[in-house]
């Protein structure tokens, strides 16, 4: 099995001089690694921590002594990189030297080289991050075409079918069962705590669960200990009430898991909220969330029916749709007034972003009047020279017609 496993490391600083013994011994046992030998302690930092041992671990599962932690031990003798975050694409910036089995606890044992710049990181800096805590664990990632996980309760491998139990979970003996680590092998180690299940635990317990080989019971402890949902989403989002105070806190931590399921789905675009809110619905109550609950606030009690929101979009509508034959209106006023000299689309964007009919009324009034005093339809004359014209009479050959303009004011006259 080659899965990448991560499980922690706590970190423990070596206190070494150029005078102490062992330095002699570290340097050789790091220089074995190098194709240029290291003079001097100071050149680089060193630091322990306990990589495994055969305890139960939060994963229900234990590191087998015979063959993992010695698989472990002969691995870290080797050289094991130190990486950033478990990401294999980026370069080490340290590595092992050394590890000691003892009373099936493996120590581990790293340096890291000074004044290099890796991966944009000075190494001086993550040392002083390890000197001052700042940085405490490893995430030691395992793995190997080896490895196999023995089940404690029947002996078989976990991943075997015939095999029915689930680590963290009790079996027809009433014992909690786990799953020993077999023949494993360290494939890198980082200095960011990141953990995993192991995911063929998942596979095998949604087979189980499909089957119906599983209790309700069982189903909602697995959920909660893997952080994971186990059925096919077929399973209503509303648990029955239980009549234990047990079953009461396993449920809600179901639900929990199951609303930052949904959440994520949400984030990562691979669900609309329409559906969810659909499927809920279904259910007979309404799923609210925060926004949901604005909005209704926002909305008051008369206009948050589905209906009054129906009446809401259609009003919004033909509001939108007046708001445009409003603005033509006042653009064809202000042509109409002043021709067509002006930018009339950037006059029309400039009412549409105001969105103010009354504003947008008074407009279209005052382009009117303007038009109207520009343009006054028939004939003018004035007054005093119509009471002239009818006692005047035409003269003879030499007389003439006399026009002026002024104002659009028209005048008639002789010639002296």
């Amino acid at each position: 099995m080659s899965e990448l496993v991560q499980i922690p490391v706590r970190i423990n600083q070596i206190n070494v001089s150029e005078e102490d013994p062992d330095t002699s011994l570290i340097l050789d046992k790091i220089n074995r690694l190098t194709l240029e030998p290291f003079r001097s302690m100071e050149e680089f930092y060193v630091f322990s921590g306990i990589c495994s041992n055969d305890r139960l671990d939060s994963y229900y599962t234990k590191m087998d002594p015979e063959t993992t932690l010695r698989n472990y031990t002969n691995d870290l003798k080797q050289g094991v990189s130190l990486l950033p975050s478990h990401d294999i694409m980026q370069s080490p910036f340290g590595r092992s030297y050394d590890g000691v089995l003892e009373n099936n606890e493996v120590d581990s044992y790293w340096y890291i080289v000074r004044d290099l710049t890796i991966n944009g990181e000075k190494t001086n800096d993550t040392i002083r991050a390890i000197q001052t805590g700042i940085k405490r664990d490893l995430s030691v990632g395992f793995g190997g075409d080896r490895l196999w996980y023995k089940c404690s309760s029947c002996g078989r491998d976990m991943w075997d079918w015939e095999c029915p139990h689930f680590p963290g979970l009790e079996d027809e003996n009433d014992m909690r069962t786990f799953a020993w680590i077999m023949d494993a092998h360290l494939r890198e180690v980082s200095t960011v705590y990141k953990g995993a299940t192991p995911g063929a635990y998942i596979n095998k317990a949604r087979q189980f669960v499909e089957q119906g080989d599983l209790p309700y019971s069982e189903i909602l402890k697995l959920e909660n200990a893997y952080n994971i949902r186990l059925d096919n989403g077929k399973r209503s989002f509303y648990m029955p009430k239980n009549e234990t105070k047990e079953d009461e806190e396993m449920t809600q931590a179901a639900r929990n898991n199951l609303l930052d399921d949904i959440r994520s789905a949400i984030r990562e675009n691979k669900i609309e909220k329409a559906v969810v809110y659909d499927i809920l619905s279904e259910e007979g109550d309404p799923f609210r969330q925060p926004e949901d609950i604005a909005l209704r606030n926002e909305l008051g009690k008369d206009y948050s029916s589905i209906q009054a929101i129906r009446q809401l979009k259609k009003e919004a509508q033909q509001g939108r749709r007046y708001l445009a034959d409003v603005i033509d209106q006042a653009v064809a006023a202000r042509v109409k007034a002043h021709g067509d000299t002006f930018n009339a689309e950037s006059y029309r964007t400039m009412l549409s972003l105001s969105g103010d009919i009354d504003h947008i009324k008074e407009e279209i009034d005052s382009y009117e009047r303007i038009a109207k005093q520009r343009f006054t339809p028939g004939r003018q004359t004035e007054p005093e020279n119509l009471g002239k014209e009818e006692e005047e009479e035409p003269t003879s050959e030499g007389s003439e017609t006399r026009f002026e303009e002024d104002d659009n004011i028209f005048t008639q006259g002789s010639a002296e």
